[in-house]
């Protein structure tokens, strides 16, 4: 939603007259499009180190991204799976152990759980789709990508040129 914010400023004095009319409605636009290509351009850098399979998850974490585009929100892992597939970590039921976890049972963490489980602590993901895949994904695609998406804002709100 682009909001027009006008100024308008009026000056007398006796040998002069200063009428100031200034609207940023346009800054508004580039800015709101500015955030909406960045928001986008993250979701899309993120994909290559997210894991995959059946890209079902990438499908559901970039339809929920974009869903919020502009608000300066990224979802970098779509629920239900997303909390352990993101941390990189296994979560099995609080009281059986098992990575399949029994219905309405609390999942924690491998080394949260107190019992014995054969569950390993560090998931392991496959790499045929995406061989950069890793835990954290949007941790590297900022290292990978932060240089383009400070240009791409400035370039789409109007301010390539200068801030360098």
């Amino acid at each position: 939603m682009i909001k027009q914010t006008v100024f308008n400023w009026h000056r007398k004095g006796p040998n002069y007259t200063i009428d100031m009319h200034i609207d940023l409605g346009r800054l508004d636009g580039n800015l709101e499009r500015a955030q909406y290509e960045l928001d986008s351009a993250v979701m899309a850098h993120m994909v290559p180190y997210m894991p995959m399979i059946t890209q079902t998850f990438i499908n559901q974490t970039r339809a929920m991204s974009a869903a919020i585009a502009g608000t300066g929100k990224v979802y970098a892992a779509a629920p239900p799976y997303g909390r352990f597939l993101y941390m990189g970590k296994t979560m099995v039921g609080a009281e059986s152990g098992s990575p399949w976890a029994r219905f309405g049972e609390q999942k924690v963490l491998v080394s949260q759980y107190g019992g014995k489980t054969n569950a390993k602590e560090n998931l392991t993901y496959t790499t045929t789709f995406h061989p950069d895949v890793q835990a954290e994904w949007f941790k590297a695609a900022k290292k990978a990508h932060s240089k383009n998406w400070v240009e791409l804002a400035k370039q789409v709100a109007g301010g390539g040129k200068r801030g360098r």
